[in-house]
Formats: C-alpha cells, sequence, structure tokens
C-alpha cells in the first residue's frame, strides 16, 4: 500500500467517524489531536481500523500514543517500516 492510498484511506475514515464536513482533508504533518480529529478514546477503533485495512495485527507493544499525531507517522509505523510493523 503506497503513503498517498494510506493517507486517503485514514483521512476518510476520520471524516466519516469524527462527522467532518465533505472534502475535509489534512496534510500529512498535520497534528490531528492538535486538530480536534482524534483523542485518546478514539485510538482503540483506529487501530482496529488501520488492522482491517493492512488485514494484519499491528504491533503496539514496542508504539507511542506519538505515533498517531500525523498521518505520516502511522504510515511509518505500521506500513512503511523496513522491519514489517504489522503481522499476519
Amino acid at each position: 500500500m503506497t503513503r498517498e492510498e494510506f493517507q486517503s484511506n485514514i483521512i476518510q475514515y476520520l471524516a466519516t467517524q469524527a462527522s467532518l464536513p465533505e472534502g475535509w482533508t489534512c496534510g500529512p504533518k498535520d497534528n490531528l489531536f492538535d486538530l480536534g480529529v482524534l483523542e485518546s478514546f478514539d485510538l482503540p477503533r483506529l487501530v482496529a481500523h488501520i488492522e482491517r485495512m493492512l488485514d494484519s495485527r499491528a504491533d503496539l507493544k514496542s508504539r507511542r500514543s506519538e505515533v498517531f499525531f500525523t498521518l505520516d507517522s502511522m504510515y511509518d509505523a505500521f506500513v512503511g517500516s523496513k522491519e514489517g510493523a504489522c503481522a499476519p
């Protein structure tokens, strides 16, 4: 999955979950918590969405909450890692 595909999917998911206006978007480095789009209670559902999207379990043991601050950091943590951030 490319960075653009991942980020587009997450933006669509967030827009639906947070009831954001149609056409809402954000940049890959925008802090989703600062924008008010995410809060800590949203993380379990977001992780479940990422796992379904990637069809694999997310390795959260070595991840900190900062991973969810931006689209770029989520992609790097769950897809872009050469070590394989998600396991089948």
